[in-house]
């Protein structure tokens, strides 16, 4: 445990002993006792009570009212955010994502058999003792995820538990055990009932974290994407349906024609070496054979900002310039789509052919010859073309300074005033801008 985490924890019990002492029961509860059993990384402390949420907020000076319908208090202390929530259980889920309502108990054990994965339903008192009704410290020596009593009933409280089953076994590389994958199977329409975001939110931190090959085995195999809220890509549900149906992974050429009727799914293994979700997101979809429009169009489904929608349908993009074109028009071909896509498209497509084992020497030269990129960059404007010409402006300029443009960064043209005036002036002439 890093300083920074010892600190967390020994603020977190000392909350629970605050408590104690003021007559209550109190444990550290969920995540936290998982990641402290496994030795992973701390992130945040959740307390669970039998105190009432007016009297946690009487007892400690700084509190905030987080969750008083469902007992949740945030104490703030030494600058950290402790979530304090009174033992309770839980009501019908009509709408499957909120207990109707909440029952305020006075037992830890029936507090804890609310919760979703036995790992999850574990708790430590001030002694440091463990809680643990349910079996969740043998799920974690057995590397298994495991519901709290029948999943079918864990699914039904809230659909997007599924998601959350396949995130933690990736995350934790741990399997799903039997019964759990079959009620995710048997139960994935419920997944309708659950909000876009709150998905996409599931998803990209599958993307993002650990294990994300698991992760998109899992999230294929059960077929849970066909019940998502909103409608995805008509290309993308075919490449996913290729592989729920037979799995078959295969090393995408980025110089090569898809192969879209025998691919399901490409590249999927290189995505742990790739540093950040975006660029495991483009080479997952580029993978898979999904262009940038559809990327585009699955980002936005997905409620992904308009940023990191530009970046990952950029990187498919990228690639799409590049298919099918042979050796002797590749350097072009790579010229051409940073020019069209920008240089952090190109610096991002070499991470991922890095990452996936090519060798890049060429491509690589290739971007750092280009003297520039854009038309900004140009040793000459459009108002100095009008007037070198003669010509009024028009629709000719931009087209005359995409075609310096490409020269130069080709290297068949110096970036230099006069030799851009001088071929301007030959390409009106020649009929070609006039």
């Amino acid at each position: 445990m890093q300083e920074e985490e010892r600190k967390l924890w020994t603020e977190g019990l000392d909350i629970v002993r605050a408590l104690e002492k003021a007559g209550h029961q109190a444990y550290l509860v969920g995540g936290c006792v998982r990641d402290w059993r496994l030795d992973r990384p701390l992130h945040d402390i959740d307390i669970a009570t039998s105190a009432r949420p007016e009297e946690v907020m009487a007892l400690f000076e700084r509190t905030l009212p987080t969750g008083l319908k469902h007992g949740t208090v945030t104490v703030m202390e030494k600058g950290e955010a402790f979530e304090v929530t009174t033992f309770r259980r839980e009501a019908s889920y009509s709408d499957g994502r909120r207990p109707d309502d909440v029952v305020f108990v006075p037992d830890i054990k029936e507090d804890l058999a609310r919760r979703d994965f036995t790992f999850n339903a574990m708790a430590l008192g001030s002694d440091e003792r463990l809680v643990d009704p349910f079996g969740g410290e043998d799920a974690l020596r057995a590397g298994v995820v495991a519901c709290v009593g029948e999943p079918s009933e864990r699914f039904g409280e809230d659909a997007l538990r599924m998601l959350r089953a396949i995130r933690f076994a990736a995350e934790l590389g741990f399997e799903l055990l039997p019964d759990v994958w079959e009620a995710i199977v048997e139960h994935r329409r419920r997944l309708e009932r659950v909000a876009i975001e709150r998905v996409s939110s599931e998803w990209d931190r599958m993307i993002s974290g650990r294990g994300p090959e698991q992760a998109m085995h899992y999230l294929f195999k059960s077929g849970l994407l066909k019940f998502v809220k909103e409608p995805l890509p008509e290309a993308f549900m075919r490449a996913a349906e290729r592989y729920r149906l037979n799995g078959a992974a295969w090393e995408w050429d980025p110089w090569g024609a898809p192969v879209a009727d025998e691919a399901s799914l490409g590249n999927l293994l290189h995505l742990p070496g790739l540093p950040d979700a975006d660029l495991r997101w483009g080479a997952l979809l580029w993978g898979m054979n999904i262009g940038a429009a559809d990327v585009a169009t699955l980002m936005r489904a997905l409620r992904i900002s308009g940023q990191r929608t530009a970046r990952i349908s950029g990187i498919a993009g990228f690639f799409e310039r590049l298919a099918s074109r042979p050796e002797q028009e590749r350097q072009a071909a790579w010229v051409g789509a940073v020019l069209a896509l920008g240089r952090s498209a190109a610096s991002d497509a070499l991470t991922i052919l890095e990452a996936c084992g090519y060798e890049t020497e060429a491509e690589s030269q290739w971007s750092e010859s280009m003297q520039i990129a854009t038309v900004a960059e140009l040793d000459v404007k459009g108002d100095e073309l009008s007037a070198y010409l003669a010509k009024p402006p028009g629709p000719w300029v931009s087209a005359a300074l995409r075609e310096l443009l490409e020269r130069v960064a080709s290297g068949e043209l110096p970036n230099e005033k006069f030799s851009l005036l001088s071929a301007a002036k030959a390409l009106t002439e020649g009929g070609r801008h006039g």
